[in-house]
């Protein structure tokens, strides 16, 4: 991986943790009643639509109360509050700045629907991007290569200089399609521990 100057970061279970069964235990509580609500909500094809920009919020949300009118209320407090549940990744804050700290690009590309830009101030990761992509904002989705593509356009990156960092095999071999080098992440101890043995990091 000789060349790499820019590393590309997912979000989701890569440098914050998204756990679909801890917003329904904080927020619902409710077990009986939690499959039918992650159907209508977080395992619904209206939330991959929300990450594509193709819904607003709030016709999502009318939609699935449509389908599930017994857990309205419910459905409405876990599509207000969600985003409350969502937690730093032990460790990736610090990897992330000491990358920075040696001089990498640092991107952030993730599937996720325009709340994003209502939550992402909580998190100190974000504010070492150098630049922030989001599907829905963007119109396009991973793993279809035309995202990873605009990023690199927009940015004037060169693909062979990247390192694309994601949770999903499906995303990076997107990445991969584009001439981007890919990385399929587990753990911060196992990527530092990457980071370190191909000289990324001291």
């Amino acid at each position: 991986m000789n060349g790499i100057n820019t590393f590309i970061f997912d979000m989701g279970n890569v440098l914050i943790d998204y756990n679909p069964f801890r917003i329904m235990e904080e927020i619902v509580g409710d077990w009986e009643a939690i499959p039918e609500i992650m159907a209508a909500t977080v395992f619904s094809p209206l939330w991959i639509e929300l990450d594509k920009g193709a819904v607003s919020q709030e016709d999502a949300v009318k939609t699935m109360v449509r389908q599930a009118p017994q857990h309205q209320e419910k459905i409405q407090a876990v599509m207000e509050r969600w985003d409350e549940t969502l937690l730093p990744i032990p460790g990736m804050l610090e990897l992330v700045s000491q990358l920075k700290a040696q001089g990498y690009g640092l991107h952030l590309l993730s599937n996720a629907s325009l709340r994003f830009y209502q939550y992402q101030n909580r998190f100190p990761v974000m504010k070492m991007m150098d630049s922030v992509h989001i599907s829905a904002s963007m119109r396009l989705i991973k793993p279809d290569p035309k995202i990873y593509q605009r990023v690199l356009e927009e940015q004037g990156l060169q693909p062979e200089a990247c390192l694309f960092i994601d949770d999903l095999k499906d995303n990076i071999q997107g990445a991969q399609a584009c001439g981007i080098h890919g990385y399929q992440f587990s753990t911060p101890d196992v990527f530092s521990d990457f980071l370190r043995r191909n000289k990324f990091l001291p």
